[in-house]
């Protein structure tokens, strides 16, 4: 996409059809509810069914005045089909049904119906998990290139996500709206007091962001005080284009406060029950002596379970007066066969057979009830426990449940692609990055075993966050854990959160065991890191150096002079640094970014009392 205009640079893009299932690898997005419209005119009930595809890349203004284009070189006018259909429909007139963006799209097009007097060829609009008054999540995307999910199980890549997303007009729509902070109180952004050592946020905005002037002001770089971050700079947050956010907010201003003419019907339905982004918090890094820039912010997601995963409930639900709908997902993905694998979320929801019977009845002007669908919004039952897992890098996370389903990162095959592939199978599950943390959750009844494989040298925090049904949340933490390429750590989750076994070099043996909520004890620390540094391809005699200076660190510890034990580490650091210098001699050379990596797991173990 152009950066300047938002038009796109390749003419030769074309769109061609709705998507059924992704390349053929991912899961179902239109599949069966394409199949279910079929049955559905087979059925007699109704004369014909239409999807209109379009480039989601446009604004939504073009999309509607403009059209189109299609693979053979012709527009497709979404106006135009209206008119057709409505000419051969029994009642003269049509519904329409908008997915996300998609229900966006249809209130433009029925403002341009009202504009030519032809209003009344729409007798019902039926918008599903549309963000209305825009979503926290898609912030996270333009600003980080985080969570851009494109299709449900693909992932692509931060640096790609966010250069896409800044450059692309039609995203921007889908940010929090002037009106979303006048029926949403939650902060969109918060700051942790340490914040302040890297990037005085709190000075200008307090201790969170929940009105649009400072949200606005955010986005553009703190008016134009903060620059734009290098392309490859996602921990920075992102300093949007003034001339996109101007034509989103001018959207909104139009779509936010949008009346259907009197004979019109308006339908919404939200999807309840999955963790859904509400927010981002923003924290220093937890290194020590952490540098003073931009890219060394953390940023950890802030959850709610009133949404679909992608779009909160207030925003899917935002029209005041109109009939609201909730699609309870937590209750329909959670089958009494737990072999029977259901994880429908905002991506696919309407794969959800209820929400096909339901949108069936609605066009035929029945409003009976249908199960798992709601006028009220559920509530979370007492009883009920979800899971939610944190884990900050260098580790890829596998979850896998008791009948065999996985929730994480998967082989792509095509092995030229940049995107990534990922599952959840587990019932209620998702998988998300987030800077350099990997979420994933899953329901809390099924027991699972946790596998953390190290893809790198440096230390991890893993937390879990036992979310009950009464508001009550249990965490465990396993902090600052030493990790190498290969090592492996695993934990069983049932009733309780078990003990971490960890697996030094992947052989199979357990070498050590972390209870929960521990933080690695400096005993347990310098055995790990002295195992490490056997199973580094480094000189031996090199090894056997530092493992011998580690030793006698160790030896001071069992003695109880602490102060003793860090003065031993700062000499490992410094033979460290000795051997990773150019003019040490080329067979006994550690590589310097192996060397720096190794430094900081030593500083913070000097840092456990």
């Amino acid at each position: 996409m152009d950066p300047e205009s938002g038009e796109s640079v390749d003419p030769g893009i074309y769109t061609r059809d709705a998507i059924d299932e992704a390349f053929g690898f991912a899961d179902n997005v239109y599949k069966k509810f394409m199949l279910s419209m079929d049955e559905f005119v087979e059925s007699g009930a109704i004369k014909e069914w239409r999807a209109f595809p379009y480039d989601w890349r446009m604004p939504l203004e073009e999309i509607v005045d403009e059209g189109t284009r299609l693979e053979d070189g012709s527009t497709a006018n979404v106006l135009e089909q209206i008119r057709e259909m409505a000419k051969s429909s029994k009642s003269g007139k049509v519904s329409l049904v908008g997915h996300s963006n998609g229900g966006l799209l249809a209130k433009v097009v029925i403002d341009r119906l009202e504009k030519s007097g032809e209003a009344g060829l729409v007798d019902r609009l039926i918008m599903v998990g549309t963000p209305q008054i825009g979503t926290p999540k898609a912030m996270a995307g333009l600003l980080h290139g985080d969570g851009i999910n494109l299709l449900k199980g693909l992932l692509l890549d931060k640096e790609t996500a966010r250069g896409l997303g800044e450059n692309m007009a039609s995203a921007y729509n889908l940010l929090p709206s002037k009106k979303y902070f006048e029926i949403v109180q939650s902060p969109v952004i918060e700051f942790d007091y340490d914040v302040r050592d890297i990037y005085d946020f709190r000075s200008i905005y307090g201790e969170s962001i929940s009105g649009f002037g400072s949200f606005k002001s955010f986005l553009l770089g703190d008016n134009g005080e903060r620059t734009e971050p290098e392309e490859d700079d996602t921990d920075s947050p992102n300093v949007l284009k003034n001339t996109f956010l101007s034509r989103s907010i001018e959207t909104h201003n139009n779509l936010d406060s949008w009346r259907a003419p009197e004979h019109m019907e308006v339908i919404q339905i939200a999807g309840w029950g999955l963790d859904t982004v509400r927010g981002i918090s923003y924290d220093d890094c937890d290194i020590l002596f952490c540098p003073d820039n931009l890219s060394n912010l953390d940023r950890k997601l802030i959850l709610t379970e009133d949404g679909d995963e992608t779009v909160v409930v207030p925003s899917a639900a935002a029209m005041e007066g109109e009939e609201r709908y909730y699609l309870n997902l937590k209750l329909y993905n959670n089958p009494l066969d737990l072999k029977f694998r259901i994880s429908r979320n905002h991506a696919d929801i309407l794969e959800a057979t209820p929400l096909q019977d339901f949108i069936k009845n609605i066009i035929q002007n029945k409003k009976e009830q249908v199960t798992y669908i709601s006028t009220e919004k559920p509530k979370v039952e007492k009883e009920y426990k979800r899971l939610r897992y944190r884990l900050h890098s260098p580790v890829k996370i596998d979850i896998i449940d008791e009948n065999g389903n996985h929730i994480g990162i998967i082989e792509n095959n095509d092995q030229d692609s940049d995107i990534r592939r990922y599952e959840q199978e587990v019932p209620n599950s998702y998988y998300m990055e987030f800077g350099e943390t990997k979420y994933a959750g899953a329901e809390g009844r099924i027991a699972q075993d946790v596998i953390l494989k190290g893809e790198d040298l440096g230390t991890f925090t893993f937390e879990i966050d036992e979310v009950f049904g009464t508001g009550e949340t249990k965490n465990t933490t396993f902090e600052n854990i030493p990790v190498m390429e290969g090592m492996i750590a695993e934990i069983a989750i049932s009733d309780s959160v078990g003990e971490m076994e960890i697996d030094i070099n992947g052989d199979g043996e357990k070498d050590f065991i972390i209870r929960p909520g521990e933080e690695a004890s400096k005993e347990t620390s310098l055995e790990i890191l002295e195992k490490m540094i056997g199973f580094l391809d480094i000189h031996q005699t090199v090894k056997d150096r530092l493992i011998d200076k580690i030793g006698n660190a160790r030896k001071q510890l069992e003695k109880g002079h602490n102060i003793a034990t860090n003065a031993m580490l700062a000499n490992v650091k410094q033979q460290i640094e000795t051997f990773s210098r150019e003019n040490a001699p080329e067979k006994f050379r550690i590589p310097k970014e192996e060397a720096e990596k190794l430094i900081v797991i030593i500083e913070r173990i000097q840092l456990i009392d």
